[in-house]
């Protein structure tokens, strides 16, 4: 990955359409991804945001699960789009993305998908946020997210919970992971 490296990385985690992106997007309220504290409107907004001088963020809105991505393949993408950014980001990186929690189309749950990139990229501090209550109200299953947690933390990675009934009430939370 020439010189450049991964410092830290943040997924949250939720069921399928369950707003994860819309919490991730949340991230732009704080005004050092540039924004002016605005969430953007866009479809799509930039894949990478500068955070000082010499670290930058990828964000990625999309979970491989909805997208029907491998891990190999998931983490073979993440490696390239790092690698073909412009060299003016830097080369110390951080990295957010949307995750389901269960094993789907071809990825496997959380646990497995974070055990994949910790060994592959070595970030330090992961956390991984779930999405209890969900912005509709709904909650995970309480036993698989209590076991996914246990799972999780022989990682290790952080792990909490977040009420993302309000679109953007963890905006700053979320982005405050960023700012060391």
């Amino acid at each position: 990955m020439n010189d450049r490296y991964l410092e830290r990385a943040l997924f949250v985690v939720g069921n399928r359409h369950t707003d994860k992106s819309t919490q991730l997007r949340s991230m732009f309220l704080d005004v050092r991804l540039g924004s002016n504290g605005q969430i953007p409107t866009e479809r799509k907004p930039e894949d990478f945001h500068r955070l000082t001088n010499d670290r930058f963020l990828y964000l990625r809105l999309s979970s491989p699960h909805e997208l029907e991505e491998t891990l190999p393949g998931f983490l073979r993408k993440t490696k390239d789009k790092i690698d073909k950014a412009k060299t003016r980001f830097g080369r110390r990186w951080n990295f957010a993305s949307a995750l389901q929690a269960q094993a789907v189309n071809n990825m496997p749950d959380v646990v497995e998908t974070c055990e994949g990139f910790v060994d592959r990229f070595k970030p330090e501090p992961v956390r991984v946020i779930f999405l209890n209550p969900n912005r509709k109200d709904e909650f995970l299953d309480e036993k698989e997210v209590l076991g996914n947690a246990r799972r999780l933390r022989r990682i290790p990675v952080e792990v909490c919970w977040i009420n993302a009934q309000d679109v953007a009430a963890n905006g700053l939370f979320l982005a405050d992971f960023f700012a060391f």
